[in-house]
């Protein structure tokens, strides 16, 4: 009787630790950046083509874990109370507790994206203008599991008569601790699922320019939140509602007949996400790549680095800043029949932080009209 009768309040308190995946969509541990990387072996292309281009581009992303702020896999930690919602021996009794869950996740994502544009025929101060626009389609599943051992209760306060308190003490914690593991069977649950739809388009204006064995491009690309987005779901293809806008400029040079060498550099500038009062900290980006040049293709490898140098407002988990450092190699060729190129892409995470770790395969066909 007395054990049915105090396991009541357990649920309570148990609620108050769990992350649930309203919560984990609502700080993300994404940014809008294209993870895969931005340089490929087009980079050794010297001659620009006026007109009409178009890209299909389809990555597949399989995400292994989301990464604390340490580099491991994330642990979520807080303290709580809670208070006997009716009397125990005549009064209303408290307790505390401290834990800690351990987050796994594993993700497969499919994202599909077409980019139309237009190259001038006009030259601007020596250079081309180009405008473009990115649609994007993308379908994920994913597994969202929360565990963790039932913490251990403080003593009731006020505290029980003696003769009671070691049997109103356990009844407590056995109720506690049922309700505990429940909730976060639960929260596993809102956050496993799969979901499919369109994403937030982007519209790019550059400046492009090719001079003797040198390419310079400068250019910016603004994220709007068209994706499918809801802040009371875990699963969503859009990022939020909030503007994403990136700056930036690339420069490739040959060095030799078969070797190119590119950077990129970004900056990017998030507005608050009107809908959960979130701010992501702003950004920065370097690309890195090299591209040597064979009678079969061009091959090279990438580096990337993606930093949060502001840290997030207005989330659960503090500041937050997302890192993520990938290496990879990629291989371009032309694909003669349709005289379209092709770039095939693979970068892995080799370190991140509060971020989305995993690894991407990316194929890209580019046709100029």
């Amino acid at each position: 009787m007395l054990s049915h009768r105090l396991s009541r309040p357990a649920f309570a308190a148990a609620a108050l630790l769990v992350v649930t995946g309203h919560a984990f969509a609502a700080d993300g541990w994404k940014l809008r950046f294209p993870l895969a990387g931005t340089l490929g072996g087009e980079i050794v292309v010297n001659k620009l083509t006026p007109g009409l281009f178009g890209n299909v581009v389809v990555t597949q992303v399989e995400v292994d874990k989301v990464s604390g702020n340490d580099g491991d896999s994330l642990r979520l930690t807080q303290a709580g109370s809670f208070s006997t919602p009716t009397p125990v021996f005549g009064a209303v009794r408290t307790a505390s507790f401290s834990g800690s869950a351990a987050v796994a996740v594993k993700q497969s994502q499919t994202n599909s994206n077409l980019l139309l544009g237009y190259l001038t025929e006009e030259e601007y101060y020596g250079g081309r203008l180009s405008f473009s626009v990115n649609i994007p389609h993308a379908s994920l599943s994913r597994t969202f599991t929360l565990t963790g051992t039932t913490p251990t209760l403080s003593t009731l306060s006020p505290a029980v008569p003696p003769a009671a308190a070691a049997q109103a003490q356990a009844a407590v914690q056995q109720g506690f601790g049922t309700n505990y593991q429940a909730a976060l069977a639960s929260n596993s649950a809102k956050g496993t699922g799969s979901a499919s739809a369109m994403g937030d388009i982007e519209v790019t204006g550059a400046w492009v320019q090719v001079k003797d064995d040198m390419k310079v491009v400068l250019g910016t690309t603004l994220a709007m939140p068209t994706g499918q987005y809801d802040k009371d779901s875990a699963l969503n293809v859009g990022f939020g509602n909030y503007y994403t806008l990136r700056s930036g400029g690339a420069v490739s040079f040959k060095t030799n007949q078969n070797l190119t060498l590119g950077a990129r550099a970004s900056l990017g500038f998030n507005s608050p996400n009107t809908d959960n009062g979130v701010r992501t900290g702003n950004f920065w980006g370097l690309d890195l790549a090299a591209a040597y040049l064979t009678p079969i293709g061009v091959f090279g490898p990438h580096l990337l680095q993606v930093t949060q140098y502001e840290d997030d407002q207005g989330g659960t988990f503090g500041g937050n800043r997302f890192s993520a450092t990938g290496a990879g190699v990629f291989y371009t060729t032309l694909i003669r029949p349709i005289n379209a190129g092709m770039n095939l892409t693979y970068m892995k995470m080799v370190d991140s932080r509060n971020a989305l770790n995993g690894s991407f395969v990316q194929i890209r066909i580019t046709k100029r009209f």
